[in-house]
């Protein structure tokens, strides 16, 4: 029997297997072909942006030293607009200081002019030089209280003008009494006391004022008439009164120096300093009565209750006339200028000789 041929299948399974294999070669040739381009692509990315971000970084700096280039040069211009305005100013100012200068040189001349008519002026006055408004008859003899300031603009003195104030003792003042007013006035402590007031008032600063008060048994002005008057030091006519009224009066009676500090004290302006001449101690007293005989131990209270009353802060300077017979004065007197800030003197006989 003839055999049946068999139907020839062209694609058999080796085919296919083969064919799956070339295909899945292809596949895999395509795929690492393919990541490989990836990665040069992503690396050539990165290059890109590295060079750009270069680029971007040198153009902002070249942008900031522009910048800065720009501030400078406007700074710069800005600097020689201000160097200009003040070469300008600088200039305008010397201009100035040459037209000053040359009113400068033209005072000067001026003044030269003036100063040959005032030395001219001078030489004239000193032909007849104006006496000094406290007339002191030979003011090179002065003799100066060491120690002895006045300071401030109102300056008191407080003379005392008792029957004691014409002897150095008490015997002396007591037999002095008996004499005419001309012959106590001419007493050689007195006019030693008027001597006195004239070298303190010439001694007085140009610009103060001052007043007398007299005190005995009663406290008054020398002059009444100017009682609430402060005298100026450089008003001659007035201080020549005050010296003419100084050389009448007439010591007389006892001393109640308590009256005269509660007196000074009353005035309208406070004096700065207070010159209190007397020769002792108080013979009378507001605060306490006195008997027919004064002792020592009397005066002393006397002076205490004066004290008491004197006004707080102002200096007492005392000028101490010393009277035999009483020892306590110079010590009390001392405490007192101590306790006020202010100076004791008791100058020697010849003091002040000015005759």
């Amino acid at each position: 029997m003839a055999r049946k041929r068999r139907n020839q299948q062209i694609f058999s399974i080796s085919f296919l297997d083969c064919i799956c294999c070339g295909f899945g070669g292809v596949l895999l040739l395509f795929v690492l072909v393919a990541g490989k381009t990836s990665d040069e692509e992503e690396r050539q990315l990165t290059q890109i942006r590295e060079v750009l971000g270069q680029f971007e970084f040198d153009v902002k700096s070249r942008e900031e030293s522009i910048q800065a280039i720009t501030e400078q040069a406007e700074f710069d211009e800005g600097e020689s607009e201000e160097t200009e305005i003040r070469n300008q100013v600088t200039e305008q100012e010397v201009n100035e200081l040459e037209q000053t200068l040359a009113k400068l040189l033209q005072s000067e001349s001026k003044m030269q002019k003036d100063l040959e008519e005032l030395l001219a002026e001078k030489e004239e006055l000193a032909k007849t030089e104006v006496p000094d408004p406290v007339p002191i008859p030979n003011v090179e003899r002065r003799q100066y209280l060491t120690g002895f300031e006045l300071e401030g603009e109102h300056i008191l003195f407080l003379v005392r003008a008792s029957g004691s104030m014409v002897g150095n003792t008490s015997e002396e003042a007591i037999e002095m009494q008996s004499k005419t007013d001309q012959e106590k006035r001419e007493s050689a402590k007195w006019t030693r006391v008027v001597d006195s007031v004239r070298w303190m008032i010439s001694a007085l600063p140009a610009e103060s004022s001052f007043q007398v008060l007299l005190f005995a048994e009663e406290t008054e002005p020398l002059i009444e008439t100017h009682s609430l008057d402060w005298i100026y030091r450089d008003d001659s006519e007035m201080i020549q009164d005050v010296l003419d009224a100084l050389a009448e009066v007439v010591p007389s009676g006892g001393a109640n120096m308590e009256r005269a500090f509660s007196v000074a004290r009353s005035m309208s302006t406070v004096p700065d300093a207070v010159v209190l001449m007397t020769d002792g101690l108080p013979t009378q007293s507001d605060t306490y009565a006195s008997g027919e005989f004064v002792t020592e131990t009397d005066r002393v209270r006397f002076f205490n209750a004066a004290a008491r009353i004197a006004a707080p802060g102002i200096p007492i300077n005392t000028i101490l006339y010393p009277l035999e017979g009483d020892p306590a004065s110079p010590f009390l007197f001392w405490q007192l200028a101590d306790r006020t800030k202010g100076g004791l003197v008791s100058p020697a006989p010849s003091w002040p000789d000015i005759r």
